[in-house]
């Protein structure tokens, strides 16, 4: 199991302040017979098209999946559709990418213009795609607009991707309750200044809640420009088993 893992491509939002510095949230998931990315946010497409240029990644072996339609997390798509058209321009043998994202967003009908290098899957919660003896599912989350969260079972564990949370819903506390790693959109330290409903939860509550649910890894994701690495151990609850790890490289998905 310690194959599979995930390697950071982004870990930020995309505040004018962070670029030049950081990318917006992407990670690529190792040890499956595909190349699998959750998300592909917003200045992303530079540093995986050098990882297509050095053959690390096979661009024909791609599935992108986007858990929800905000800019820092699947912006990327657009340049990568320019480039996958232009590429096609020149080659005989023609390359098209299998994307999954949620319906009805502007986003997604961006997206549909380009299904020509785009095999395009709606995103919700029937959807279920399976990779060589791994599972992925889907389960909605609470934050503004459609969103999804990533569940990867391989046996009898499961690595859970929650993307941007505002908060727990019972529905979704079932689906990570027992996983062996969850990587979490950590929140904010404070209660979210110009807050808007159902966007972003604070960090001590989410990270709370998740550490109640027998998880045995937190990776802390979705970093902004203002949060500081003391304020996840800060906000960390006490005497629990579940470990807090801070992201910025590669992890095991599963112990």
């Amino acid at each position: 199991m310690n194959n599979f893992k995930f390697f950071v491509l982004g870990n930020y939002s995309p505040n004018i302040r962070t670029f030049g510095k950081c990318k917006s949230t992407c990670y690529m998931l190792e040890g499956f017979s595909k190349h699998i990315f959750l998300d592909f946010g917003a200045g992303v497409f530079s540093k995986f098209i050098r990882l297509v240029n050095a053959k690390i990644i096979d661009i024909n072996k791609v599935i992108i999946v986007i858990s929800h339609n905000h800019v820092d997390h699947n912006l990327s798509l657009l340049s990568l559709a320019f480039y996958l058209h232009m590429y096609n321009m020149f080659h005989t043998k023609k390359i098209r990418i299998q994307v999954i994202l949620p319906h009805k967003s502007i986003v997604y009908n961006i997206i549909t213009k380009f299904k020509k290098v785009y095999d395009i899957h709606v995103l919700d919660e029937n959807f279920v795609m399976k990779i060589d003896d791994a599972k992925f599912t889907f389960c909605e989350t609470i934050h503004r607009g459609k969103s999804y969260a990533t569940k990867i079972q391989i046996k009898d564990k499961w690595f859970v991707y929650t993307s941007d949370l505002a908060r727990y819903s019972n529905k979704l506390r079932e689906f990570v309750l027992g996983s062996e790693s969850v990587l979490l959109d950590a929140g904010y330290p404070k209660k979210r200044f110009n807050s808007f409903k159902n966007y972003h939860g604070r960090t001590g509550d989410i990270l709370s809640d998740t550490a109640k649910l027998n998880v045995g890894k937190i990776y802390a994701s979705h970093r902004r420009f203002f949060s500081k690495d003391n304020d996840y151990e800060k906000y960390f609850p006490k005497n629990v088993n579940t470990q807090l790890v801070k992201i910025d490289k590669k992890y095991n998905m599963f112990k």
